[in-house]
């Protein structure tokens, strides 16, 4: 009889959806968790070749109808099943329209189409959840970190860190340390001088690596990655890194998609793409704001075993309900939480924000790469006390993508398609029209929300705190709004 673990529950912590740059084939990036029987965890990226998700049309005797509904009995449907590259012409064909060639957004105005907006991946997961759903870990999180020069105008990158619980790799450029010798002893003092005591209480294993390119530091950082297999690779302010990284792998000619995709990918699935967030929001009055950078929300596309996230983005959006911080920096993150804030030195403590870092490129290189080491070993510190990435996000999303954690509409419209099914029905697809002709005639809600100013407000709050009786609380009922 073997003794082998056996597998006794699989967690999904996100799918990729890579269509073929060769054929209407497609394939599904699956990054798990495989539990086994002996109580150990495994990550895993698994591949599903043309998986098929399903959609809904309308039974012919029902379409007695010309505008589109929330949703519809299921035995008044169809059931079908495609692929999500061949979705278009499947709807098409199951309507009775197979000449269509327009966008799917377009094909979707037809009202009888249910359940068909709701993504592939998101499909995938949910059916994870349905199957296995008292199977729920932490996500782990990884911490990526990059400096720039700042002394010679070339803005190249000159080290990256990657951490992961125990593990830290630094690589460094050769050339950052010219003139100067027996740099690993040296570096290895130093950080015991200034951080020895994380390095204890989390058994750090420091690696420094040394490559004479700037491309290499990334691919460096990346085969790291590749082989710790993190749910997450998280970085602060992303819009700062992701943006040099990209340059300089197009510099070297390499396309991201090669240091990013798993190498397991076949060559053909394989893409990178960055999406950077909106960086200002219209108003109804037609008034342009800009949208801090905290506020928004960036998303790399790539097929791999970890998932890029802005960690400070992450933090102010899983706070939307409170007050808004001062500032979204990571030093003052940290401080907030009782973390001492980034690492200093007395040395440059008259310079601040870019005259610190020139100051210290050309003085203190050593212990810049110490100042680098903990930015990364400080963010996962911070998660460990928030759980912002490791519990609090992932339970948010449900089995909505992380692109659409900032997206409540998507993720309220996913959830409502599960509960639909639940209850004998299927929810309803949007298009890229959703007005009727009535609508048309409706009057606008421009100008009709009113704030008083606070002086010509009555004190007719309701008294509801208990400690105090007599106090009116700015709590109302009964309004007209």
């Amino acid at each position: 009889m073997s003794d082998k673990p056996k597998v006794i529950s699989r967690e999904c912590r996100f799918a990729v959806y890579c269509p073929s740059i060769k054929d209407k084939t497609d394939l599904h990036v699956i990054k798990e968790i495989v539990h086994y029987s002996d109580g150990t965890t495994v990550p895993n990226v698994r591949l599903v070749q043309d998986y098929k998700k399903p959609f809904w049309i309308t039974k012919k005797g029902f379409r007695n109808h010309q505008q589109k509904k929330e949703w519809e009995l299921q035995d008044r449907l169809l059931r079908f099943e495609s692929t999500q590259t061949e979705l278009t012409t499947n709807i098409a064909k199951a309507i009775g329209e197979p000449w269509f060639r327009g966008k799917q957004r377009e094909l979707f105005r037809n009202p009888y189409i249910y359940g068909a907006d709701i993504l592939s991946t998101a499909v995938i997961k949910r059916s994870y959840q349905d199957k296995y759903p008292d199977t729920i870990t932490p996500y782990s999180v990884a911490v990526f970190d990059i400096e720039t020069d700042v002394l010679y105008g070339t803005e190249e990158i000159i080290m990256a860190t990657v951490s992961y619980k125990d593990r830290v790799v630094t690589v460094v450029k050769n050339s950052f340390f010219a003139g100067r010798t027996d740099v690993k002893n040296r570096l290895n003092v130093l950080m015991k001088k200034y951080i020895g005591e994380h390095v204890e209480k989390r058994g750090i294993k420091w690696e420094v690596i040394f490559v004479e390119h700037e491309v290499d530091i990334i691919k460096e950082c990346f085969v790291k990655c590749h082989e710790w297999k993190p749910d997450f690779v998280a970085i602060w302010n992303i819009n700062f890194d992701i943006p040099k990284v990209i340059t300089a792998l197009e510099k070297a000619g390499i396309h991201p998609k090669d240091v990013f995709s798993d190498p397991s990918i076949p060559p053909q699935y394989r893409h990178f793409r960055y999406k950077q967030g909106p960086t200002q929001k219209v108003t109804a009055s037609g008034l342009v704001t800009p949208i801090k950078p905290s506020a928004q929300w960036h998303t790399v596309f790539c097929p791999s075993s970890f998932y890029f996230i802005d960690a400070m983005c992450a933090y102010r959006h899983i706070r939307t309900g409170n007050a808004e911080e001062p500032s979204y920096a990571l030093d003052a993150i940290l401080k907030k939480h009782n973390l001492g804030g980034k690492l200093k030195f007395e040395e440059a403590d008259k310079y601040t924000k870019l005259e610190w870092h020139q100051f210290m490129q050309e003085n203190y290189p050593l212990e810049y790469v110490i100042y680098n080491v903990f930015d990364c070993v400080a963010m996962e510190e911070l998660d460990e006390v928030t759980s912002d990435l490791s519990l609090t996000l992932p339970l948010f999303s449900g089995c909505s993508d992380f692109e659409n954690f900032k997206s409540q509409p998507r993720r309220l419209a996913d959830n409502l398609h599960y509960f639909c099914l639940e209850n004998g029905k299927v929810f309803g697809t949007t298009s890229d029209e959703m007005q009727s002709d009535l609508d048309k005639l409706s009057l606008g809600l421009e100008g009709w929300i009113i704030t008083l100013p606070a002086h010509l407000v009555m004190d007719n709050g309701l008294k509801v705190i208990l400690e105090d009786p007599n106090l009116c609380t700015n709590i109302r009922a009964h309004v007209g709004d």
